[in-house]
């Protein structure tokens, strides 16, 4: 078992730097173009509900840092991932490569960017401000978090596509619905409390919370509940898609 994940592992990693390769290859500012993307959207939106929303919120742009960069994160796998399967569907008929593979190098390579675009705002930050981040030790499992449930939910995403190929249209209209009603620009004070429900019951909020209590007013009497509402969310992610396989993998090579 421990040398077919290795070979497993192997071929994720080859595959992901596959990918970065061919992401940049030809471009003159190569790698940077993917990691300012994140970072000028940033910029951008801490300018207007700062500077001219004018949002009374201490830290703003440090609130702000630990909810958008994962959500974009996450949301910008969603549609990369969930087409995945279906439009390598030549090379998985030809050489029988596991299908999560594909999909983990996708999340692999997203991930990385996400991790460069996060430290290029929050050291320059830290450095300029002096502003100490309590729950700096805490990261490593906040992000471990974040990877988790993104994978659970993008396998289960891109294995819905091979059978639902309305599944990679539906993902923006739901991710543009969700990113107004899930507290990323705004704290959850501020949603009123015959709605709160919803915010409890949306598992992106749930999964990023945790990571932006790390940077952001941290506390371990916060963070570790929240932490563990994040994992609970992340595994059922997980559990699903792993249901959803089992039940569909007899049928996935027909419907490639």
């Amino acid at each position: 078992m421990n040398t077919l994940g290795h070979h497993y592992w192997k071929q994720i990693k080859v595959l992901t730097w596959a990918k970065m390769k061919s992401r940049y290859r030809k471009t003159m500012a190569g790698f940077l173009w993917v990691v300012m993307s994140p970072i000028l959207l940033f910029v951008t939106q801490a300018f207007v509900f700062k500077k001219i929303l004018k949002l009374e919120i201490p830290n703003y742009y440090l609130f702000l840092l630990g909810g958008l960069l994962p959500w974009i994160f996450i949301t910008t796998t969603m549609d990369m991932c969930a087409p995945a399967l279906y439009s390598s569907r030549d090379l998985l008929k030809a050489f029988k490569i596991p299908p999560f593979i594909l999909v983990c190098s996708q999340i692999l390579d997203n991930f990385i960017n996400f991790l460069f675009a996060f430290f290029l705002v929050l050291i320059p930050f830290v450095v300029i401000t002096g502003t100490e981040i309590g729950g700096l030790l805490f990261i490593p499992l906040a992000l471990f978090n974040i990877l988790l449930g993104t994978t659970g939910l993008v396998w289960l995403l891109a294995a819905m596509q091979v059978f639902l190929k309305d599944v990679q249209f539906i993902i923006p209209f739901v991710t543009g619905v969700l990113y107004f009603i899930t507290p990323i620009f705004y704290p959850i004070e501020y949603v009123p409390q015959q709605f709160l429900w919803i915010v409890k019951i949306n598992p992106f909020y749930g999964i990023i919370q945790p990571f932006r209590l790390c940077i952001y007013n941290f506390s371990l009497e916060t963070f570790l509940p929240a932490l563990g509402l994040g994992f609970c969310f992340s595994m059922c992610f997980v559990i699903l898609s792993l249901i959803f396989w089992r039940v569909k993998r007899d049928d996935f090579y027909h419907y490639l």
